[in-house]
């Protein structure tokens, strides 16, 4: 490196460090030097500008310096930063987008949104197909580390929930990834969700969700949801009651079988089991999973049902598919006779509905 390119280093560093720090405070006495900083105005709207506008400057040191200070000022920054970023002048455009991603990288939700929102608006209407690929890539690098993880915070904050898969990969761009972290597969918004309309912009972050539940209570608008499908097409949006079971089903021949039993959900706590077939639910009878879905909707958690299942000999079971499934062996007598050795009953106390538990 030539003796002019250290020195034009130097300076560019000095530059901003006396940019960055308007006060000369003495490092020993750092707390009174916090104490004075505190004291000192933000910039006004016009000193911001113009700030965003030296990024263009025919000065080398002066650009430097604008690139350094403006990620400092917080959200006040991005609108005029994003201006700059829409002009044709590449070198002026690729520091506002390096302002952007510094801002959307920090630590201030609200420079987050906002920074994320305006490179997004890059992608769609910058003129210099470098930016728009520059930004394209800041938001797809950081889908797993930084978006994914800010909105599944602001969602739970929220009080929403979020069920997260580890075990399997997820395709992106066509290819298949394992994030670290694991993915957010399922959510859901009960009466609990304090976000109102405006905090499902944080669901519309999760692109790898396959679902959304509607719990029963949820204050959510009908325009809010559909905005929302709009924005998650591949997502599946179901709509439950506000009381849980806590099983996984699918439909087979005798009816409604269980797949899965969580171990501390009602159904768990209850004594049923997986392979058990659902048959009936509060006198209501249940021939698939849909019907299982709707009565227990009808329900409220803490309400205390009676479940029937058929459980019993893996003979008896194998005994009586064969006679549904041969007509020419069909006995009603013996099918009633195994059906009725076959059928337990529970007292199910139904839980809160969760995609977690």
């Amino acid at each position: 490196m030539s003796h002019f390119e250290i020195n034009r280093v130097l300076f560019s560093f000095f530059s901003i460090v006396l940019l960055s720090s308007p006060l000369t405070a003495d490092e020993q006495n750092s707390a009174s030097s916090a104490k004075v900083a505190n004291e000192i105005p933000s910039p006004s709207a016009e000193e911001i500008e113009k700030l965003a506008v030296e990024l263009n400057h025919q000065d080398y040191t002066v650009r430097e310096s604008a690139t350094a200070r403006l990620p400092l000022l917080g959200n006040a920054v991005i609108e005029p930063v994003t201006e700059i970023a829409l002009q044709k002048n590449l070198e002026a455009s690729l520091r506002a987008v390096s302002v952007l991603e510094q801002l959307y990288l920090g630590e201030d939700v609200k420079s987050f949104d906002e920074a994320e929102a305006s490179l997004a608006r890059l992608i769609d209407q910058s003129q210099l197909p470098a930016i728009a690929q520059k930004a394209a890539q800041i938001l797809e690098d950081n889908q797993f580390t930084v978006t994914q993880r800010r909105a599944i915070a602001e969602v739970r904050r929220l009080g929403g929930q979020i069920q997260m898969q580890r075990d399997y990969p997820i395709l992106v761009n066509g290819e298949h990834i394992r994030p670290e972290q694991g993915w957010a597969q399922a959510a859901a918004v009960g009466r609990h969700w304090k976000g109102g309309d405006e905090g499902l912009k944080h669901l519309a972050r999760l692109k790898t969700l396959r679902s959304i539940y509607l719990v029963g209570g949820h204050p959510l608008s009908e325009k809010a949801i559909d905005s929302l499908r709009l924005e998650l097409p591949d997502t599946e949006f179901q709509t439950r009651g506000r009381a849980m079971l806590g099983v996984s089903t699918e439909a087979k021949t005798l009816g409604c079988l269980i797949r899965t039993v969580r171990p501390e959900s009602a159904a768990g706590k209850a004594g049923m089991l997986a392979g058990d077939y659902v048959v009936e639910i509060a006198g209501k009878p249940v021939r698939r999973p849909e019907d299982l879905i709707g009565l227990i909707g009808e329900h409220d958690e803490g309400a205390d049902i009676e479940i029937v299942v058929l459980r019993g000999d893996p003979i008896l079971r194998y005994k009586l598919l064969e006679m549904l499934q041969r007509s020419e062996e069909f006995s009603p007598i013996i099918a009633i006779a195994i059906i009725n050795q076959m059928r337990t009953r529970f007292t199910v106390s139904l839980g809160e509905w969760s995609i977690d538990g």
